[in-house]
């Protein structure tokens, strides 16, 4: 296999992660699915190979974005890496995109290459020619990242610019509207870096990622640490609990990057669990980011699987900002962790002021994975960094220890009259209600009037009154943060990541019963 990186240099691209481990530990098992493996030197030979099919199939005039339908598999992550190394602006997309959504991320983008099952592509594309829609060209991911044959390759492939724009990933959209974030290849390695560095992650370990490697979290705290540390990836395939169980216990994995919801699912099969060691003896450390991690769900994890799950704190424009790390008592550090390695903070006020120690103030960050922009939204680029700091929109607070504990997110207070009320107070509120599993709130503006009020939206556990649950608040809550008005409804929409979608359940809650008000 070609040379194109010098030994002495520090990684600075997926690809040469791929190249160093290939040289280093070539026989090492590289990526697992199921019965499938790929070593690190069989990996890079798919991936080279992947990235010179590739460039021979798109427009010489190198116009367009590759798309990949991203699924947890061998293919999907030949496919990723195939396209970083081809030196093609990429953006990983969900497998189970829409034609409505890929026509958003069209005009988002511009002329879009797609990358995915034929048959999936074409049933996507109905208007599209055999092999191409609306100027973009259509690539079966199974002939791209098929083994090389035995014709030669070309001679020489150029090394993509580790600094270039290479990776347009877009936001959860939990909040708002989905952007897609610019990011460069030396972001990717920079993240690996910090987990790798972070949790001490070695070749002995074996990740399982139990979460879409399509998202930054799944990207970096799973593929490229793995990479970074010539450690095993495992993958799921599509996700069960079971699947997860499984594999954790029949693969012996050490560690485990994953969301609440699968560490919740995962908990609730393991009740039910039949052999006789638990289905995680064998890891040492399991990362949960993509929502904040209830208690109660880390709690019953760690009873049932595993070791107590650590939180980590980040976003698909900063990356991971800080993380918890487990205790000598085995337990989960407080907050959300520490800020890790290479990440400065700043806590400020109204006036862009510092907040004393131990204050409330807006987050303010800068990491080594940071984002450029966003693609085609100057004004929203121009708001989110503040002279260089990436804006979290959080508000937050260090304790005495230097840990970080998130209040809130400042856009997300409603103004009652002139009053500040934090959603997340009144969420905890309701929560704490035994007929209640779940629960969002936010401020609805008032007709004619300068102010909001207070909204929520609850999935009882069984049929329960608003009446009930608005008595259980204001025995609780000051008279200004009672909900004005609470809507039982069967489920939240919710991201891939499992994350609650904010601004979806606000604009398609039901309007109160008028029959039993709240």
């Amino acid at each position: 296999m070609p040379s194109t990186t010098d030994p002495t240099e520090f990684p600075a691209t997926p690809w040469e992660l791929v190249e160093r481990a290939a040289r280093l530990s070539p026989a090492a098992t590289a990526v697992r699915q199921g019965t499938r493996t790929l070593t690190f030197g069989e990996l890079a030979d798919r991936v080279l190979t992947a990235a010179h099919r590739l460039r021979t199939r798109l427009p010489a005039d190198g116009e367009g974005t590759v798309g990949l339908l991203f699924e947890n598999t061998l293919e999907g992550t030949v496919a990723l890496l195939g396209a970083l190394r081809a030196g093609v602006p990429l953006t990983p997309l969900e497998p189970d995109s829409t034609e409505s959504g890929l026509l958003g991320v069209h005009r988002d983008l511009g002329p879009l290459h797609l990358i995915g099952h034929m048959a999936r592509l074409r049933t996507l594309t109905s208007a599209a020619s055999p092999d191409r829609w609306q100027g973009g060209v259509l690539v079966d991911v199974r002939e791209l990242t098929a083994p090389a044959d035995a014709t030669a390759r070309p001679a020489s492939l150029p090394a993509p610019p580790p600094d270039a724009h290479a990776l347009y990933q877009y936001t959860s959209g939990s909040t708002g509207e989905p952007r897609a974030a610019v990011h460069s290849q030396r972001d990717l390695v920079s993240g690996g870096a910090v987990y790798a560095h972070t949790y001490a992650v070695t070749p002995a370990d074996r990740l399982l990622a139990a979460v879409p490697l399509l998202h930054s979290f799944g990207m970096v705290a799973a593929l490229t640490t793995a990479l970074h540390a010539r450690a095993e990836l495992v993958l799921l395939g599509r996700f069960t609990p079971a699947d997860m169980l499984r594999t954790m216990h029949g693969r012996a994995c050490t560690i485990v990057v994953g969301t609440p919801l699968a560490y919740d699912l995962a908990a609730r099969s393991a009740a039910s669990w039949r052999e006789t060691s638990r289905p995680g003896e064998t890891v040492r450390l399991c990362l949960s980011s993509g929502a904040a991690l209830p208690p109660e769900v880390a709690d019953r994890f760690t009873e049932h699987c595993g070791p107590a799950v650590q939180q980590v704190y980040g976003s698909t424009e900063a990356g991971v900002i800080a993380a918890q790390l487990p205790q000598p008592d085995g337990t989960a550090d407080a907050g959300v962790g520490k800020p890790v390695r290479g990440v400065r903070i700043r806590l400020v006020d109204e006036a862009d002021r510092p907040v004393p120690p131990g204050g409330t103030g807006a987050l303010l960050v800068r990491t080594p994975a940071m984002f450029t922009r966003y693609l085609g939204h100057p004004g929203a680029s121009e708001r989110a960094f503040r002279d260089g700091w990436y804006v979290t929109g959080d508000l937050a607070r260090l304790d005495g220890e230097g840990r970080l504990h998130l209040v809130g997110r400042k856009d997300s207070f409603v103004n009652v009259g002139g009053k500040k009320v934090n959603p997340l107070e009144v969420e905890a509120v309701l929560l704490a209600h035994p007929g209640v599993a779940e629960a969002v709130v936010w401020g609805e503006p008032v007709e004619g009037q300068a102010s909001e009020r207070v909204r929520a939206a609850v999935v009882p556990r069984s049929p329960l009154s608003t009446a009930a649950i608005t008595a259980h608040c204001r025995d609780r809550l000051l008279a200004h943060q009672v909900p004005a008005t609470i809507a039982c409804v069967a489920s939240l929409p919710r991201t891939s990541l499992g994350k609650i979608r904010r601004a979806a359940v606000a604009a398609t809650a039901p309007a109160p019963d008028r029959d039993d008000p709240a």
